[in-house]
C-alpha cells in the first residue's frame, strides 16, 4: 500500500500536532492526575476514588447512575471503583449486594479516610496549581463553570 505524501497531509498533521485541544487536555489530565495519585497512594486511594467519595458525601446518598451523570464518567469506571471502595469499607450500599439500583452512602471509615487524606490532597492541590499556574487554574474553574461542572464533587 502506497502512502500519500501531499502537502495537505503534512499541513494537517502539523496542525493537529500543534493545535489539538483534546490532546492537550488529555495530557494535562494525565499529569495532574498523577500528581494527586502519587500524593494519595500511601493512603491506598486514587484521586478518582477520592472524587467519588466526596461526591457521595456531598449527595448524602447516590445511585451509581447519579454519580455517572454528575461526574460525567462511564458506568464501568464507577462500578469498578464502587466495588473497591465497598470492599475497603469506605462506601456502603443498600442493598448490600449492590446492583443497578443500589443506593450508596459514605461510611465512617470513608469519612475518616477523607479526613486523613487532607494533607496529601492539599499538597497535590498546591503542586497542581504550581504546574498549571494561577491563570490556568482560574481558566479551568471558568471553563468547568460554563460546562456546569465543579459543584458536585468540588
Amino acid at each position: 500500500m502506497k502512502r500519500r505524501g501531499t502537502a495537505l497531509d503534512s499541513e494537517l498533521i502539523d496542525r493537529i500536532a500543534g493545535e489539538c485541544i483534546a490532546v492537550r487536555v488529555r495530557l494535562i489530565n494525565r499529569v495532574v492526575s498523577a500528581v494527586y495519585d502519587e500524593a494519595l497512594r500511601p493512603l491506598g486511594l486514587r484521586i478518582s476514588q477520592a472524587n467519588l467519595l466526596v461526591a457521595v458525601a456531598r449527595m448524602r446518598e447516590a445511585r451509581p447512575a447519579d454519580l455517572c451523570r454528575v461526574l460525567r464518567i462511564e458506568k464501568s469506571t464507577v462500578s469498578r471503583d464502587v466495588e473497591i471502595m465497598k470492599a475497603n469499607g469506605w462506601l456502603e450500599s443498600d442493598p448490600p449486594a449492590g446492583g443497578r439500583n443500589q443506593v450508596l452512602r459514605i461510611t465512617p471509615a470513608g469519612l475518616d479516610l477523607l479526613a486523613r487524606s487532607r494533607p496529601a490532597w492539599e499538597s497535590a492541590q498546591a503542586e497542581a496549581g504550581r504546574l498549571i499556574g494561577a491563570p490556568g487554574v482560574d481558566a479551568l474553574k471558568e471553563i468547568a463553570g460554563r460546562l456546569g461542572l465543579g459543584t458536585a464533587a468540588g
